[in-house]
């Protein structure tokens, strides 16, 4: 008993020194409670009878907590479907937490808020997507085979992750907020890697120069974003790979047939 009081008063330090003032105490009560059970078991399961050999997450070069750990993956990952389907201002902390399988208080050992753990589930989708093109480019060279696999991408994030997909077209555009940190971090850049490409194709000579490589990447970014919007909403099924090959076709070569129209 002497054990447990001596943990909740370094938390009550804790609270007078941070930011969290206003979260409920049984919040971080709780939070306590099970951080010192998690750290006590993974001190055990890191230590095998014969000593010294440690967990298989360890071994894999994940962390046994804060970002990158399991338990932070599957916060973000509770996050995204609960609001998915309930809607931001009807998901609360506790209906994450429960998804997660973590106490309520656990969600502020790792985020300030529940936009902050919206932001960094958003930030974590769209930082695997330039990783993911970033690595295909090593290998795919052509300007207009890259654009053709930056949309391809971009339509799969629907099959791949159907709750982040309707959360993007859905919740975040509700917020004034977020769409301008969206734009601001994520079209921002989504937008500058279509043009660089672009860029360089107009250069050897594959894309027209007089057209503005901005306005290609916007319309680029703008199709196959209504898209995955009538994928969302109405549950229709695409062939990325084809779908997006018909995208680029047409904003590159157009619709015209080569025929002459006939009044």
């Amino acid at each position: 008993m002497p054990r447990v009081e001596i943990g909740l008063t370094d938390v009550r330090l804790r609270m007078n020194q941070s930011s969290l003032l206003a979260k409920p105490f049984r919040f971080f009560r709780v939070a306590e409670l099970e951080t010192s059970g998690v750290r006590r078991g993974l001190k055990r399961r890191e230590m095998s009878a014969g000593g010294g050999r440690k967990s298989t997450a360890a071994q894999a070069g994940v962390p046994a907590t804060g970002p990158g750990s399991e338990k932070y993956q599957r916060i973000l990952d509770a996050a995204v479907e609960v609001i998915a389907e309930r809607g931001y201002f009807r998901s609360p902390v506790s209906a994450i937490a429960d998804r997660a399988g973590v106490a309520d208080g656990t969600i502020y050992l790792y985020f300030k808020s529940k936009d902050d753990v919206l932001r960094t589930a958003i930030d974590t989708t769209f930082n695997r997507f330039y990783k993911q093109v970033e690595e295909e480019f090593k290998t795919l060279r052509g300007p207009r085979e890259q654009l053709e696999y930056i949309a391809q991408v971009h339509l799969e994030s629907h099959a791949v992750n159907r709750s982040m997909a309707i959360l993007m077209q859905t919740e975040m555009r509700q917020s004034a907020k977020f769409i301008a940190e969206f734009s601001h971090h994520h079209l921002v850049k989504y937008i500058q890697v279509v043009r660089e490409v672009i860029r360089r194709g107009q250069q050897e000579g594959i894309f027209r120069r007089d057209v503005a490589d901005g306005v290609v990447a916007h319309c680029m970014f703008g199709a196959i974003d209504e898209l995955l919007s009538s994928a969302v909403f109405t549950g229709r099924v695409y062939d990325a790979k084809a779908t997006a090959a018909q995208v680029m076709d047409v904003l590159l070569n157009g619709i015209t047939s080569g025929k002459t129209e006939t009044r």
